[in-house]
């Protein structure tokens, strides 16, 4: 259970003390647990990540 926020967070709080000082973990970190999150909804295929939906990913899970 849980929400696509929450599983971010928890994500971020396991994963940060190892990679967080990788550059690129801020920035990609979101976007890895939208997808397996849409992978566990059942989504087998990569929705195409447009500019509107990387906006609207990042807004979700970044305060």
């Amino acid at each position: 259970g849980g929400t696509l926020k929450q599983a971010f967070e928890a994500t971020h709080a396991h994963l940060a003390p190892r990679f967080g000082m990788w550059p690129i973990f801020e920035h990609c970190l979101p976007f890895d647990v939208q997808r397996l999150w849409d992978e566990m909804d059942g989504i087998d295929w990569p929705r195409i990540w447009t500019a509107e939906r990387d906006q609207e990913v990042w807004d979700k899970l970044q305060d």
